[in-house]
């Protein structure tokens, strides 16, 4: 499930010219299961099982820079989850990605027992909320994320220090905190990554 993006939606993800030792993260396409969708408080697990299965929306045609620097990487990693490695797919990763399931969508809260309505996108940002507040019965909590996040961009760093252009394709929430990482290792780069669908940020050092 991914959280709410932090920044307006902009016209076209752009994406720096990959140097020749660099990082991007793409954030997935948008899936079939949409944020939109209202729902009771109380199926809002059962929305995020639904949103977790989903793949991207064949009407959503994936940007040409972002293809680009797809096209252009050594080695590409992706989350687990189906609509991370659809993405890879409809981008043209050129090799089989690195599937790892450290990479999928930070977890939080998703129990509700409310008979109230509401957008899916609505019930998320509540969630997030109470998450960021330090309640995380059943789910990953926030410093967990932090420490899988720390983990990965070293393996990131590591990869990108082996094989020069390396592409991770996974999801707004885990990617701002990879992103946070991989600055305070030195690498140069947006302090916030583009998290609109196909959204895509080059850090590099």
């Amino acid at each position: 499930m991914d959280p709410l993006p932090t920044r307006p939606p902009m016209t076209a993800p752009d994406c720096s010219d990959s140097p020749m030792r660099s990082i991007t993260l793409i954030r997935h396409g948008p899936p079939t299961v949409s944020l939109r969708t209202r729902i009771r408080g109380r199926d809002f697990r059962q929305f995020v099982v639904r949103y977790e299965a989903a793949k991207i929306n064949l009407s959503a045609v994936p940007p040409e820079s972002v293809r680009r620097v797809m096209h252009r990487a050594a080695r590409v990693f992706s989350s687990d989850r189906p609509r991370a490695l659809h993405t890879a797919e409809l981008l043209g990763a050129p090799l089989p990605p690195v599937v790892d399931a450290r990479f999928r969508e930070i977890e939080f809260p998703v129990d509700f027992p409310l008979h109230v309505r509401l957008p899916a996108l609505v019930w998320t940002a509540l969630a997030l909320g109470i998450w960021r507040l330090g309640y995380s019965p059943r789910c990953e909590s926030s410093a967990a994320a932090k420490r899988r996040a720390r983990t990965v961009a070293s393996l990131l760093v590591q990869e990108a220090h082996q094989t020069g252009t390396i592409v991770l394709v996974a999801h707004g929430g885990i990617n701002r905190l990879i992103a946070k990482e991989l600055r305070r290792l030195g690498w140069h780069g947006p302090r916030l990554p583009h998290s609109r669908h196909w959204g895509c940020t080059t850090y590099s050092i």
